[in-house]
Order: C-alpha cells, then sequence, then structure tokens
C-alpha cells in the first residue's frame, strides 16, 4: 500500500531540510498539511510535497522565518 502522508521529520528528509524548517513551513501555510489530534500532529500529503518541489519559491526563507 502506497503511503500517502508523511511526517514532517520524514517530509523534512525527502525535502532535505532541517526538522524546524519545515514545522515553520507547515506552521506559515507555505507546505500544506493535515492537523490531526487536539494536539496538533501534522502529516504531510506526498502529493504537495511533490508540488512543493516542483515550486520551490514556495519554500523560501528568511533570517527571521518565513517571508510572506
Amino acid at each position: 500500500m502506497e503511503t500517502l502522508t508523511l511526517s514532517p521529520r520524514e517530509a523534512a528528509a525527502r525535502l532535505g531540510l532541517g526538522r524546524t524548517l519545515v514545522y515553520r513551513l507547515l506552521r506559515a501555510g507555505r507546505l500544506p498539511a493535515v492537523k490531526v489530534g487536539s494536539r496538533p500532529h501534522y502529516r504531510v500529503p506526498v502529493k504537495a510535497l511533490e508540488e512543493a518541489l516542483a515550486n520551490p519559491e514556495r519554500l523560501t526563507v528568511d533570517v527571521k522565518g518565513v517571508e510572506k
């Protein structure tokens, strides 16, 4: 069975980014995800990850965090 979603740690590994940066992108809405549970556990759809790789400008950041 094919995996449809990834944890932020798995998404970071596939993107070649750090886990903290992936969480910043998730909170800023730059990387689409699904929040699961009352204490947010993010799951990143594989399709969203592929789209982010096709449009890397969505993943740009500045020193203070995620650009607007």
